[in-house]
């Protein structure tokens, strides 16, 4: 994420480098891999919100508190590097493509809410597990000449399509949690999509093993990977950051994936607001290609844009209903801005300079941005659907989300900075 980086991204160049059949297993694995993530991410919060109202108001107490302690699973990324050193970062990386996969095959199965919500639990954990490992072994890779810009546009590539993949999904009407779905949809529909979903699924899971098992690139990391313990301090302050990325999947799952919320908030069409949506990330899509990295990874260019986008968030949160298409268009500006913010955090992870502890940051990364993901999210369900339950939290709701705004906006602002120092550095 150099102040020099050039558009220059080429799929050939990556192609060229992993081998055909590599390249392909890395994009199909990542990109799907991806959307079990974020359908398990959407499925697993409203297993925990039913789960905390059984338990406040005392039913089956002993179920529902074993899923609320599902919520533990989100720390486990966070053993990564102790994991990797026992048994081998490759190992690491084949088992958690199997367990996501296989994982996500039996959510399919429409098993009983307590085991979807554990399983979802374990999708989320293991995928961290996947995700640290794979960049860690690609960003090291030795036997080719691709840039760490490119890798950071590529994976970038493959989680927004992730997320428009998601997208279209629940356009269609696939998606566990039914209050998700398109208006007017017959609530046995919903139900027949559950398992007209195997259809698809069974092919994913098989694809994902397939590939992972027969075509996946044998990474070369050209030198032993061994802790360096000046970069582990320095770089353990650097992943304190990454709270920025729980405030992203915050914003994203609670409210700005879903454009049934902001049709709520805008009083406007489900419809326009889905393409809308849509569009934002094709948008993003292009921007990050199209775009010389260094025009938006730039510290006075980020402040614009989140100062901008804050305000928009304030007219969107408190006159949306007065402004209507206006704060629709508005959030859409709005969801790119988060959507390059992310773009940001990726690839400061990709840049880190120590190896060993690589793994550890970016496991660090995933854990510590899931936790607070919880804790934003936890707190905006008390100042939103519980607020008749504890009284202090009412109307809390719309400042909890300019605070998970701010620090995301911090959280880039500190990334830019940080890769900004580096290179004045190296120079």
């Amino acid at each position: 994420m150099s102040r020099d980086s050039k558009v220059g991204f080429s799929f050939s160049e990556l192609e060229k480098h992993l081998g055909s059949r590599s390249f392909y297993a890395v994009m199909f694995n990542l990109i799907i891999l991806s959307l079990f993530f974020i359908q398990a991410v959407r499925a697993y919060v409203p297993g925990v919100y039913v789960a905390m109202f059984h338990v406040v108001f005392g039913h089956n107490i002993v179920e529902n508190l074993f899923i609320l302690l599902t919520m533990g699973f989100f720390a486990v990324p966070a053993l990564t590097n102790t994991i990797c050193k026992r048994i081998g970062i490759k190992r690491v990386l084949s088992s958690s493509i199997y367990i996501v996969a296989i994982s996500r095959l039996l959510v399919a199965f429409h098993l009983p809410n307590i085991w979807q919500t554990i399983l979802c639990g374990v999708i989320v954990a293991v995928y961290g597990m996947f995700f640290s490992t794979f960049l860690t072994l690609w960003i090291n890779d030795a036997s080719g000449e691709t840039t760490i810009d490119n890798k950071a546009k590529f994976l970038a590539f493959s989680l927004l399509t992730a997320f428009l993949l998601d997208y279209l999904i629940r356009t269609i009407g696939f998606s566990q949690d039914i209050s998700l779905l398109p208006p007017g949809l017959i609530a046995d529909l919903w139900y027949i999509n559950q398992y007209l979903w195997l259809i698809v699924q069974i092919p994913l899971t098989f694809g994902c093993i397939y590939f992972a098992r027969l075509h996946f690139p044998r990474f070369d990391s050209g030198t032993d990977l061994k802790v360096n313990s000046k970069t582990n301090r320095k770089n353990t302050v650097y992943s304190l950051i990454f709270i920025g990325m729980g405030a992203f999947w915050f914003l994203l799952f609670n409210i700005f994936l879903y454009p049934n919320i902001i049709a709520h908030y805008t009083a406007t069409s489900y419809y326009i607001n889905n393409i809308i949506g849509i569009a934002a990330i094709l948008a993003t899509i292009l921007i990050i290609f199209r775009v010389n990295t260094a025009s938006f990874v730039n510290l006075t260019t980020s402040i614009i844009q989140n100062g901008i986008i804050f305000v928009w968030l304030l007219m969107f949160l408190y006159l949306s209903n007065l402004l209507m298409y206006i704060a629709v268009v508005m959030i859409a500006f709005t969801v790119i801005i988060f959507y390059l913010n992310f773009f940001v955090l990726l690839s400061h992870m990709a840049t880190v300079s120590f190896k060993w502890e690589k793994v550890k940051t970016i496991s660090n990364t995933f854990a510590i941005g899931m936790v607070f993901y919880i804790l934003f999210t936890v707190f905006h369900i008390l100042a939103t659907d519980w607020a008749y339950v504890i009284s202090a939290f009412k109307g809390l709701g719309p400042i909890i989300i300019l605070l998970a705004t701010i620090v995301l906006s911090f959280s880039t602002f500190m990334s830019i900075k940080i890769h900004y120092n580096r290179g004045e550095k190296d120079e």
